[in-house]
């Protein structure tokens, strides 16, 4: 039985990837965002070494990224939250499954879609110091996977078992010592691709930059960007095809909401909707900046 890897890790690779995820995440977690707003302004110059001019640029990028928030995202995030809703009452099955990942993917795709157009021309003005800086900050936040990959295997299966249950009980809720070790078991048997996954990661990043610095221009910056995202699922030849490991995702999702009780499924309900009130929360903030 082919399985897919569940221990995903957030790597920020790319420079566009940086934006978004600083952008959203803290949005999401902040209590005002105004000061969201002006954190990820800093974040940003700093991570890219920004000037004055660029750092301007930058804040009201971000403003108009937070500012919109509700209109680009909240419809998406509103269908998405009740259908995943449905699937835990109902039982996930191949067709809702896949309802949820298409969701996921148009709602993922407007967002870096809409954070490109902010993003694009700001780093279409990089110069070459800055780029090699910006370089040098993202591949800094790699040597963590560096340090993982190094372990003894044992090791290494020891640490993504345990990630993985401790992923299931944020979710479910406590896990049975039954549950834990069944889990334990069906990790310890995936295919660890992190190795490739880094490599594929590292080259984009290389590509992204080698492409930037020839100072191409908004649009170009943009589509080399825009294709990084779409083929961030590509780990490379030797490994399985995107289709190939989302086909094994949803069979853990299967495995594992098959493994759980009532009480669990609805601490997973309840878990979605807390995470869905913040979020709400957030856009509610956003809309009255």
């Amino acid at each position: 039985m082919r399985r897919a890897d569940p221990a995903t890790t957030s790597r920020r690779r790319l420079v566009l990837v940086s934006l978004l995820l600083a952008s959203l995440v803290l949005g999401c977690s902040g209590l005002f965002q105004n000061i969201g707003a002006r954190w990820v302004t800093r974040q940003i110059g700093e991570e890219l070494d920004l000037d004055q001019d660029q750092r301007e640029a930058t804040r009201l990028a971000v403003h108009r990224v937070m500012t919109a928030a509700p209109r680009v995202l909240g419809p998406g995030i509103d269908l998405l939250v009740a259908t995943v809703d449905r699937a835990i009452a109902k039982g996930f099955d191949e067709v809702n499954t896949l309802a949820i990942e298409k969701q996921v993917d148009r709602l993922l795709d407007k967002g870096v879609g809409w954070i490109l157009d902010e993003a694009a021309p700001i780093l279409a003005t990089l110069r070459d110091d800055q780029i090699d800086h910006a370089e040098r900050s993202l591949d800094e936040r790699l040597k963590e996977t560096r340090e993982e990959l190094a372990k003894p295997p044992d090791e290494r299966s020891a640490d993504r078992q345990e990630k993985f249950v401790e992923a299931i009980e944020e979710w479910a809720g406590s896990l049975s010592d039954a549950q834990e070790q069944a889990l334990r078991e069906y990790v310890a048997a995936l295919p660890d691709e992190a190795a490739a996954r880094l490599a594929a990661d590292e080259k984009r990043l290389a590509d992204i930059a080698d492409t930037i610095r020839q100072h191409p221009g908004p649009s170009v910056v943009r589509q080399v960007l825009w294709d990084a995202w779409k083929k961030r699922e590509d780990w490379g030849p030797n490994t399985r095809s995107p289709e190939e490991r989302r086909a094994a995702g949803r069979e853990t999702l299967f495995y594992v909401y098959g493994l759980l009780t009532a009480k669990q499924k609805d601490h997973m309900s309840e878990r979605l909707h807390e995470i869905y009130t913040q979020v709400k929360s957030f856009l509610g903030a956003a809309a009255g900046s």
